[in-house]
This record gives C-alpha cells, sequence and structure tokens, in this order.
C-alpha cells in the first residue's frame, strides 16, 4: 500500500519531485500507536490496556463506555493494515468537563481520547498517523469543532489544531493566502491552524470535509528547529505531501513545552471568543453528534524518513 506522495496541488508549492513511502515497509520506530484491536469494547477504554488515559477528558459522570462505539465503515489505512478498527466519539448535552483549574466548562461539549505523560510524542522529530470521518450523527458545521490538538503543559496554548466547522471567531474565517475563504464560510472544511497565540493565526491546510469518506493525515512535527509538514488523502488513496516545512512555534518556552495530544470533539459556542469560550456562548440542547477516527500512530522521523523513497 502506498502511503505518502509529494504534491503540492495548488495550496503551496515547493517539492522538486514527486516521492512514494511503503507503509508495509514502514520502518520507524513506534512512539506511539493508538490503533484498537479487535477485542476492544468501550469498557476497554477505562483500563490500563486502552493506549489513552482512562480518565480524561469526559463529561462529568460520564464513562468512555457512554461515549466510544465501533462503526460499521470500512477501515481506514492505517488500521487495514494493522487488522485494528476504527472508533466513534460521542458528545451529548452531558459532555461538560469540570476542570481542575477552570472548574465546570459550561459553554463547551467536548469528549476527547487524551496522550499524556509520554513525552516522546511531544519532543524530537516525530510523524502523527491518522484517519477522520464524518458518522450518521452528524456534526453541526455552524459550530468551530477541534478533532485533534497538541496543549500546552501549563493548558493555556495549542500548538497545533485540526479543526472543522465555521471558526469561532469572524476574523479567523478569511482565506490566509489559502484560497479557501468561500469554504471556511460555509463550515464543511476540514483545516489544520498553528500556535494559537500567534499575532497572525496561521490556516496550513485546508480541504472539504466530504462525507462518508475518511479522510487520511500524516502531520510532521520538528520540536527541535519549529517546523511542520502535512500529508493529505482520502479514502484507500496514500498520502500526497501538501505543504513545505513550515516555521510554527510547536516547542514553547518552560512551562509551556511539552504537554499532551486530544483526539475526539471538542464542540465550541457561537457568539464566544478566544478569551471567553469555555463559559460564554450558545450551545443547542438535545445534541447527539459523532465523530469516527482511524489510526492514530506516531512513529519517530519525518514523513521520508521510514522507508526507501523511490519516485512515483
Amino acid at each position: 500500500m502506498k502511503l505518502i506522495q509529494s504534491s503540492f496541488a495548488g495550496l503551496l508549492t515547493g517539492l522538486p519531485c514527486a516521492l512514494s513511502l511503503s507503509l508495509d515497509a514502514l520502518n520507524c520506530p513506534l512512539t506511539f500507536d493508538g490503533r484498537i484491536p479487535q477485542n476492544f469494547t468501550g469498557d476497554t477504554f477505562e483500563t490500563v490496556k486502552s493506549p489513552f488515559n482512562p480518565k480524561y477528558v469526559l463529561g462529568q459522570n460520564q464513562t468512555w463506555r457512554e461515549v466510544i462505539s465501533f462503526p460499521d465503515v470500512e477501515p481506514s489505512i492505517f488500521d487495514q493494515v494493522a487488522g485494528t478498527k476504527p472508533i466513534e466519539v460521542e458528545i451529548t448535552d452531558r459532555s461538560v468537563f469540570a476542570s481542575s483549574s477552570e472548574g465546570r466548562e459550561t459553554a463547551l461539549r467536548r469528549a476527547e481520547l487524551l496522550v499524556n505523560g509520554k513525552n516522546q510524542t511531544v519532543s524530537g522529530k516525530v510523524t502523527w498517523l491518522f484517519s477522520m470521518r464524518t458518522s450518521l450523527y452528524a456534526l453541526n458545521f455552524s459550530h468551530e469543532y477541534l478533532l485533534a490538538f497538541h496543549e500546552a503543559q501549563d493548558f493555556q496554548a495549542d500548538f497545533w489544531s485540526l479543526k472543522v466547522g465555521l471558526p469561532m471567531q469572524e476574523t479567523l474565517r478569511g482565506p490566509n493566502g489559502t484560497g479557501g475563504e468561500s469554504m471556511l464560510k460555509t463550515g464543511s472544511v476540514i483545516y489544520l491552524r498553528g500556535w494559537k497565540w500567534a499575532k497572525k493565526v496561521q490556516t496550513y491546510f485546508m480541504a472539504p470535509f466530504t462525507s462518508d469518506i475518511w479522510h487520511n493525515f500524516g502531520l510532521y512535527l520538528d520540536f527541535d528547529d519549529n517546523q511542520m509538514q502535512i500529508a493529505y488523502s482520502t479514502g484507500n488513496h496514500g498520502l500526497k505531501i501538501v505543504t513545505p516545512l513550515l516555521a510554527n512555534n510547536i516547542s514553547g518556552k518552560a512551562p509551556t513545552s511539552l504537554g499532551e495530544t486530544h483526539w475526539g470533539l471538542q464542540k465550541r459556542p457561537v457568539g464566544a471568543n478566544i478569551n471567553n469560550f469555555l463559559f460564554e456562548g450558545v450551545q443547542p440542547h438535545g445534541i447527539r453528534e459523532r465523530l469516527a477516527i482511524g489510526g492514530i500512530l506516531q512513529v519517530r522521523g519525518g514523513l521520508g524518513d521510514c522507508s526507501e523513497i523511490q519516485p512515483v
């Protein structure tokens, strides 16, 4: 199975040649493997057998067995090679998290699988591989959702975040040089943004969030040199490198360095801003929304470091 090719199809340009990488020949060491075995149930996520934190991030008095389900869809390209299965993460009116620092985050709805206490995943040069897909329990694209993000150790910044939906802040609905203004204004778009507190928040990648198909990502993070690179594909197609190396603050300064990576759903309210969205803004009632997630593994090295590279 072909995993990675290089192509800058109209978004950004810069790589001189096309490259491919076979997932079957992947030989970089795994730094994290969150792919889910066939015998896992929702209850397993509440035990030490789970690759994720068994307690966080959930609404008060919720359990993973209430939040995690297993969709009847074909596995993503990353699960196919391992014989593992995708999951769905669900949010409802009960998905109100109470943090130790902020209390009940009454304007958010969130359920996130947490990779924490694993410094090897947030240091050095590593690549995340994962897939996202819509569910029969649809999202409301008039809201902004975080699907994955790296949170700083002091919880005050996101170094990168993968999102769908209409950006909560109107000032962030513009094209940012990517030609995606019309997509952002519909909300039916999946996009990756950089450091939360940048003077100008950067949108590094954008694509239509087409329903009923896997959206596959490779996200290279160079914590030593504050650089990222993105690869993307849909369905069973191999990943294509869609950006050059990107400058972005992903290492921070102590105590914000290291931190943890989240995977799932965080639904932000409408009518709020980046400073008050935990407690201000509007959320509809009676929701039941899900996101399908496939893969979730991380390897040491870059998008082209893990196998013999050949011209396409």
